[in-house]
């Protein structure tokens, strides 16, 4: 079967095409007017906008693989005309022509793909953002609420704590005035006893120097007894002859 090569109005309707498609793309990618949609509906739209695209997608690459089949059987045409080179340079013209418009077409579904998904980003930072808003007043509110309760609750602590220590302090005190009390009473027998043990010395230090000197005394006076003068030598005239 014979296929003809493309003409100037066929180029036109694939560049008025690609155009058409380029339009419906930039309005389904174009944020809805009056604000942020609610979050739901968003993410509605997101996934609408996104079947979309996949379905674009697809009409491209389809319209990419026919064009490479009438490129193919213009070429082989172009080989049977006398002036080939011509010809075969203007059948690649226009499928260049007609790959730039597919081409753009992709761009602008990749732009909208890539400014919804940074607006879902966005969006779950803001939802994020208010749910830890959120966490913050009710965690900021709660202990408004307990705090009396711990307060209180500290401060019975530190009570039990101080009475506790009064209590040790006290015993102790207690404790060290009945020693006080316990060495007070027995202080007069103490003392008592330590003159007594003081005096009993004493006496016994005067009985032994006593002793020792009646000892002596008898001693002296048992040695002048035994000390006593020598009768005197007979005279020398009354000496034999």
């Amino acid at each position: 079967m014979q296929h003809t090569a493309w003409t100037p109005w066929r180029r036109a309707a694939a560049l008025a095409l690609a155009g058409s498609a380029l339009a419906a793309a930039a309005q389904t990618a174009a944020p809805p007017a009056g604000g942020a949609a609610p979050v739901p509906a968003a993410q509605d739209a997101t996934a609408a906008a996104e079947s979309e695209r996949d379905r674009e997608r697809a009409q491209i690459q389809q319209r990419r693989a026919a064009l490479e089949g009438h490129r193919l059987v213009d070429e082989a045409q172009c080989y049977q005309r006398f002036v080939v080179e011509s010809c075969l340079q203007k059948v690649r013209a226009q499928v260049r022509a007609t790959e730039e418009a597919l081409r753009a077409r992709e761009v602008v579904l990749n732009d909208a793909e890539r400014r919804e998904k940074a607006a879902d980003r966005l969006r779950t930072v803001e939802e994020n953002r208010a749910q830890q808003q959120a966490r913050e007043a009710q965690a900021a509110g709660r202990p408004k609420a307990a705090e009396p309760a711990a307060r209180q609750a500290d401060t019975d602590d530190k009570t039990a704590q101080a009475r506790q220590r009064a209590e040790q302090q006290r015993a102790r005190q207690s404790s060290h005035g009945e020693q006080q009390q316990q060495r007070e009473a027995t202080e007069p027998n103490r003392i008592a006893e330590s003159r007594a043990r003081y005096e009993a010395k004493q006496q016994a230090a005067a009985e032994r120097r006593a002793k020792h000197d009646k000892a002596r005394e008898e001693a002296e006076t048992s040695g002048r007894k035994r000390a006593a003068p020598l009768p005197p030598r007979p005279a020398a005239s009354s000496a034999a002859p």
